[in-house]
């Protein structure tokens, strides 16, 4: 697929050699216990040793939450690996985050893939039907707003809600129009090519909307609604409640070819290759250090970045139990 909103389109199209499972499983073992692991792509189910990638971080590190992000094209691949993870019972909790753009006409638009919203729909609803009896796994769909999809977010909701399918939303993101005060000799080129937000002064009204939703539906996406409404407030100029405390520090991106870099909207500082795949000694290097001291003061939306950053500022803020702590169950 060559989804118009993806501010990955060049590296999908492009993405040079990939990280052989004996390299990801040295990465795995050479970092401290992860909180949170996500597999994006392209597409993960590609990767025929997908599972074994999976078991890799579940096992040799003892990741607490595995995450693969996919656009549900292969629910059987999918099931299979939800079967073994079953068996597993390793302790570590399993999400599929299940990407739909909208209702069908809008989704295979989007996507250029006619056929493609009924595949994510049938995935959907397979891994729902194992999730009551698949301990520490639940399937959810995410949603990215932009200016395509804008007005179909309540008939998405009511058609997913039939479904008994969690729903969380973000915004479409890219380095030009979602993020401030990234260093230009360090700021990467990752803009989706046919997608935008929609008009700044809708977006409060469309938080409200999306706010109504999920109270409709329990209002389990607190923490989801308050990002969102931080992300508003940034695109119409405020400021972070919160510094950036995740980039580069909790959290970093490592691409399909090894590369490395502090967060999506920074360019890499280093590879895999160059350190016999030890994330931990690259991540403690002075190349990672002097990434990090020119992280200080950007601000972005990048929802990744600014959820962790926000678990974080509650925990030291002590609004919430520390990661690991007894009263977190981690």
């Amino acid at each position: 697929m060559r989804c118009n909103h993806c501010m990955f389109r060049q590296r999908v199209d492009h993405p040079g050699p990939e990280l052989t499972l004996e390299q990801i499983s040295t990465l795995a073992r050479s970092i401290p216990r992860l909180r949170t692991v996500a597999v994006t792509g392209g597409e993960p189910f590609l990767r025929e040793d997908l599972w074994e990638i999976i078991k890799s971080f579940c096992l040799e590190n003892r990741t607490f939450h595995v995450q693969v992000d996919t656009n549900g094209s292969m629910p059987d691949r999918m099931l299979e690996i939800l079967d073994r993870f079953a068996d597993l019972q390793s302790g570590a909790f399993m999400t599929f985050q299940v990407s739909l753009d909208g209702l069908k006409d809008t989704h295979e638009r989007l996507r250029h893939s006619p056929g493609s919203f009924d595949r994510a729909v049938t995935a959907l609803q397979a891994c729902r039907e194992r999730q009551d009896s698949t301990p520490h796994f639940r399937v959810v769909a995410l949603t990215d707003i932009h200016r395509e999809n804008v007005t179909e977010i309540e008939p998405l909701a009511d058609l997913l809600s039939g479904l008994r399918i969690p729903h969380v939303y973000d915004f479409v993101r890219g380095v030009d129009y979602s993020s401030w005060g990234i260093p230009a000799e360090i700021r990467a080129d990752e803009n989706p090519h046919d997608c935008g937000l929609p008009p700044l002064e809708d977006l409060p009204d469309l938080v409200e909307r999306i706010a109504a939703v999920d109270l409709r539906e329990g209002g389990q996406f607190s923490q989801w609604m308050e990002q969102l409404r931080i992300q508003v407030d940034l695109y119409r100029g405020g400021k972070p409640p919160f510094p950036c405390l995740s980039a580069g520090r909790t959290a970093g991106v490592v691409y399909s070819d090894g590369s490395v870099a502090a967060c999506e909207f920074t360019r890499p500082f280093g590879n895999l290759t160059d350190c016999r795949f030890d994330l931990n000694a690259l991540w403690n290097g002075p190349e990672a250090e002097q990434r990090r001291k020119k992280i200080v003061s950007c601000r972005c939306t990048h929802s990744c970045f600014l959820l962790t950053s926000h678990q974080q500022w509650l925990e030291q803020t002590g609004q919430t139990p520390a990661f690991g702590s007894a009263e977190s169950g981690g």
